[in-house]
């Protein structure tokens, strides 16, 4: 029994370290800072779940559909071809569906039509991407900012006198933490943004050796 009343007052004093920590961290950055980071850290979050989804192999180039896609092609089944197309909720399946729309006007009309529309899916990816690496060099730049604040603000406090201790130990931890939360932010999100366009590239290579392909069906039937 009494080694179940000290585990409970174990796990209450971690509780109260953990939310005076956290609550030492958000007055030191101020009501500013603290927010600033706060939208900065959920545009992060938002970003990198939005690209995880969007550059992956069934987001762009789904082997299940391609397989589908080039059998219907093959029986020359160009209806059941663009159904298939049309369905997939993939980059390659709208570029396909709009190509197939063409392909009755014309084969060199249906191959710009491909073209422009994947030059405008991979635009749209590699935007998104840059968002994030958007947050990779714009958290240091606020995490800068917040210590050139609060080294200014250390330095007034002595300028006027009689050096206060506690005001000059918030303004340094102004400037230390904001820089490290900054950091925190900036490094995770440079390391997504380098894994993500890498994997986008690679995909978006798949992704006109899929068109080139196509392309080269239809002209040969």
């Amino acid at each position: 029994m009494t080694s179940l009343i000290l585990f409970a007052q174990a796990d209450v004093i971690d509780d109260v370290i953990e939310q005076s920590w956290l609550f030492w961290y958000f007055n030191a950055c101020g009501w500013f800072f603290g927010l600033l980071f706060l939208l900065v850290s959920i545009v992060f979050v938002t970003l990198a779940i939005m690209n995880w989804l969007a550059i992956s192999r069934n987001a762009i180039v789904p082997q299940e559909m391609i397989e589908q896609f080039h059998a219907k092609l093959e029986s020359k089944e160009y209806q059941e071809a663009f159904d298939i197309a049309k369905e997939s909720d993939s980059v390659l399946g709208r570029v396909l569906a709009v190509g197939l729309v063409k392909m009755s006007t014309d084969v060199a009309t249906a191959e710009q039509s491909i073209n422009d529309t994947a030059e405008e899916e991979v635009m749209r990816l590699e935007h998104r991407v840059n968002y994030l690496g958007t947050v990779a060099s714009v958290s240091p730049m606020l995490g800068l900012l917040g210590t050139v604040w609060g080294m200014i603000d250390a330095f007034n406090v002595i300028a006027k006198g009689t050096p206060q201790a506690g005001r000059i130990a918030d303004a340094i931890a102004l400037a230390l933490v904001t820089t490290q939360i900054a950091l925190l932010i900036a490094i995770p999100a440079l390391v997504l943004f380098e894994v993500f366009k890498n994997r986008l590239a690679q995909l978006v290579l798949e992704l006109d050796t899929q068109i080139a392909q196509v392309l080269k069906q239809f002209k040969q039937s």
